[in-house]
Formats: C-alpha cells, structure tokens, sequence
C-alpha cells in the first residue's frame, strides 16, 4: 500500500514516520475518533496496482506521473504491498527509466468494513540503511471526489521508535504505462 508510499512515498522528513506513506505529506490535526466514516467501502479502496500516495487533493496528471516516477507503491490482493524509491539516470533526469530502485517500505494492511478503517504493519528503510518497524491506523473518506487518508503512524523498533504522527494523503493509482516504461531497462 507504501503506501506507503504510501506510502504506499516513500518513506524521508525529520521524522521517518512521514515517511511511511508517502515521500511528502502534510500533517494534520489528530481525526476525531467519534466522527463517523463519510464512506462505506467493502474492502480497502488501495486495491491491487500501482499507487502513489500525494499530500495534494485532485493532483493534475503531470503531478501524478512525476510522483510515480519518484515512488511507487505495489499493492497485492492479499495486503501486502512494497514501495519502490526510484532513482533516475543522472545524465538525463528527464527519463522516465531507472538507473537503480530500492525498496522503501513493506508492509501488510488490513481492512475493517465496520470501522471503515485499515490498519498496516510495515518497515521502512531510511537513505541511510537504517529500518524502523511500526504500524499505521488510516481513517478513509472522500473530498470533493478525491479519496483521502487520515493516517496515524507509529514506530515502534528503531532509531525514531516511540514516535507517532498523524498526517493526510490522497491516493492516485499509477498510470500502468507510466510504470512499465520506468521497469523497462536503461538503453547502453
């Protein structure tokens, strides 16, 4: 799901718990555990595919598709999902081919069709090699027809273990041509 990047990116701020989701997040206000959910989802919205995971509502598709390019989240029917961190050619940055990717983040969700609400047990990997393990709580509804997430991370084994954030992200599935030509290897 990286979905984390977020989170499924992407994983990667001064906490790595931002990091969880998606490589930028905005952070919010703790959600109200009382409020009811403004949806009524069967089974998790971040269905099998391709995802990113954008602190903006209703991003244009060039956003989208930079965003994909950056990190991408490989979510599975069964909750498992891993984030790739893409790393471009440094002689053209503006191909859409890989020099390198690393995987950011694994983990495995599972969604509660009462509470409308999917909680996530996951590891990231920092720049620097370092993993944290943690978990995520994400609270789903949707804005002005854009699919949101309230997410409240937690680490729990590492170097930021203790720390919890809550933030927002908006999902967008990843064009699959877009993730086709970032897999397909450099031209020698």
């Amino acid at each position: 799901m990286i979905r984390l990047i977020s989170a499924p990116t992407i994983a990667t701020t001064a906490l790595c718990i931002a990091s969880l989701i998606a490589p930028v997040q905005a952070e919010v206000a703790a959600p109200s555990e009382a409020a009811p959910p403004k949806t009524n989802f069967r089974a998790s919205p971040i269905t099998p595919g391709f995802w990113q995971f954008s602190n903006k509502k209703n991003a244009n598709s060039n956003e989208i598709a930079q965003g994909c390019r950056d990190y991408v989240t490989f979510q599975f029917q069964d909750g498992y999902y891993f984030t790739l961190s893409m790393k471009k050619r440094p002689y053209d940055a503006s191909e859409p081919r890989l020099r390198s990717a690393i995987v950011h983040e694994v983990g495995h969700c599972t969604f509660d069709r009462e509470s409308q609400t999917e909680h996530c047990d996951l590891a990231v990997t920092e720049d620097s090699g370092a993993t944290n393990k943690g978990f995520i709580d994400i609270r789903y509804s949707s804005e002005n027809s854009a699919l949101k997430m309230i997410i409240r991370a937690t680490i729990t084994d590492g170097s930021n273990g203790g720390k919890t954030e809550t933030f927002e992200s908006f999902p967008v599935k990843c064009p699959d041509n877009i993730v086709h030509d970032l897999m397909i290897p450099p031209k020698q």
